[in-house]
């Protein structure tokens, strides 16, 4: 049996980083979604933007601010981020991914929405954070839901 080629130290260094970037974009869908605000707030660089439609965060306050403002408007949600294309260079990264999720408002309207995230990190401390990600919808509603009020009105 012959022996197999050592995989290059570089493709084994990528191979983490993207997996640990990865991990970083799922901790925001479980942070936002379950209103888990420490681990909402653990992604994030010093000097982040997040922008939404619906506003932007510059900096940790300014990140704060604007999630507690999407939780009072959309109190309940369920992202899912999808086809994650990451471009590791040295200690920053860029991304572009695709997300669906749930919502339903402050008025109960319940929403299918999708749309795409553009992401930039950034390695702190050993490990990964979210210098910058903005949001563009595509879908900005649907009206899949049988019941939803909204649905009847187009």
């Amino acid at each position: 049996m012959a022996a197999k080629a050592p995989i290059p130290e570089d493709k084994i260094r990528w191979a983490i980083d993207v997996e640990e970037i990865k991990t970083v974009m799922a901790k925001y869908c479980h942070g936002i979604d379950k209103q888990d605000e420490e681990l909402f707030m653990s992604i994030w660089s010093e000097d982040a933007e997040y922008v939404l439609p619906r506003g932007e965060g510059r900096g940790i306050d300014g990140v704060r601010a604007l999630v507690r403002k999407v939780w009072v408007q959309v109190p309940r949600c369920h992202h899912h981020i999808t086809n994650p294309v990451i471009e590791v260079d040295g200690d920053t990264a860029a991304a572009k991914a695709d997300v669906f999720y749930f919502r339903m408002t402050e008025g109960g309207v319940r929403e299918l929405l999708s749309g795409g995230y553009d992401f930039e990190f950034v390695r702190q401390d050993g490990g990964w954070k979210t210098r910058r990600m903005e949001f563009s919808p595509f879908v900005s509603a649907s009206p899949v839901f049988a019941d939803n009020p909204a649905a009847a009105h187009g």
